[in-house]
């Protein structure tokens, strides 16, 4: 009995070392990779331009609510959004406009006109100032009337690796700093109505695919029309955690028809279709991810299902190996479209940019605190679809 006791304790004092040496190489290893997924601090005056201005934006902010908007590179509240509206119990992550003063809140708009263009700035401020009515007016007790939070991810002051995400009804804006480079994908933009105030939202993005739809020949038409297809986002937003993370586009290959079999005019309108999304981004910033995509341009793919006017209900898709844009008509009024969605992403795995690194769980903890996580589920997932 002694003995089997001696070599039991031998056993546990050899599996102690072990697990000890072995955290140990594990701690070496992160830290690791750690230090070369953060990015220095760049130097570039664009760059500096987004950490001053987000800067300024953070020192307004209390030390409470400092805390309860900021969160580490790579933790799970960076890829949890929603198209949805939170209702008014609900804690959506981060911190809600309604928290926020009124020089608060004028001083996160520098931190979004800063970071896009003129044109996507318009559009953010149309679908967060605008649609916030219609929620009120359908239930004002359940739905929140600002219905917009902002998460901060890493620290302008202290590292080049940085970003935020804004988030709520008909939005999902993820926008990440890293060194010199800048991303904005996944991004979500939706709308309904489509007309605020005699104002038209994503019109580009409806016009521009009809002109590149009407520019094609017969034969083209019949491999880009798919007849036999169902309208409604391939990849789109989930009702709390985003579930196409890692998503395996190779399905989408050869389905509809292929740049390389457009004309120059066809090409350059179908380029110009997809700047009509990438160029929300600022455009030094664009012009980057732009190249990217002509890099790849012949081997883009583009997908039409429903109607070819523009009073009719469709949906599209481009698919380059840079990008993936969707466009669907979600609903209608008054005899014409009057609901959209969009999502636009990157298939070659740069969704989230830095924040995708540490997406997988690497330890125990991580793996329940993500399992904790999944089973949040908000209120409302099952009242509404859109």
């Amino acid at each position: 009995m002694l003995r089997q006791t001696l070599f039991l304790l031998i056993l546990i004092l050899i599996a102690c070392i072990l697990s000890f040496t072995l955290n140990i190489l594990d701690s070496a290893e992160s830290n690791g990779e750690k230090a070369k997924e953060i990015a220095d601090i760049s130097e570039k005056p664009s760059i500096v331009t987004l950490a001053s201005t987000m800067k300024s934006f953070r020192n307004t902010l209390s030390e409470e609510l400092l805390t309860d908007a900021s969160f580490p590179l790579g933790h799970k509240e960076s890829y949890s959004w929603s198209n949805l509206p939170p209702s008014n119990n609900f804690d959506r992550g981060g911190i809600g406009f309604s928290e926020l003063s009124t020089d608060q809140l004028i001083l996160f708009h520098e931190v979004l006109k800063v970071f896009l263009s003129d044109e996507g700035y318009t559009k953010i401020l149309l679908i967060t100032q605008k649609s916030k009515t219609p929620i009120g007016e359908i239930n004002p007790n359940f739905w929140n009337s600002r219905p917009y939070y902002i998460a901060l991810f890493g620290n302008p002051e202290t590292d080049g690796s940085w970003g935020f995400q804004l988030d709520g009804h008909h939005l999902g804006l993820n926008l990440l700093v890293h060194g010199d480079e800048v991303s904005i994908a996944p991004t979500h933009l939706g709308t309904s109505p489509t007309i605020f105030d005699g104002e038209i939202v994503l019109e580009g993005e409806r016009t521009n695919a009809l002109t590149l739809l009407d520019s094609l020949d017969s034969e083209q038409k019949e491999k880009t029309i798919q007849t036999d297809g169902r309208r409604g986002l391939k990849v789109g937003p989930g009702s709390t955690t985003d579930p196409y993370l890692d998503y395996d586009y190779s399905d989408f290959v050869g389905i509809g028809l292929k740049a390389s079999e457009m004309n120059d005019e066809q090409k350059e309108n179908l380029r110009k279709l997809i700047k009509s999304y990438v160029y929300n981004l600022e455009s030094e910033f664009a012009d980057i991810w732009m190249k990217d995509i002509d890099e790849g341009i012949n081997d883009t793919y583009f997908v039409w299902i429903g109607g070819t006017t523009d009073k009719d209900s469709i949906y599209y898709r481009v698919f380059n190996p840079a990008v993936w844009i969707e466009f669907n008509d979600e609903g209608r009024s008054g005899g014409s479209p009057n609901h959209i969605h969009t999502i636009v992403r990157s298939p070659n795995g740069n969704d989230y940019g830095i924040f995708a690194l540490n997406r997988v769980p690497k330890t125990l903890w991580e793996h329940y605190t993500l399992a904790d996580h999944e089973n949040d589920k908000e209120s409302f997932d099952n009242i509404i679809s859109e």
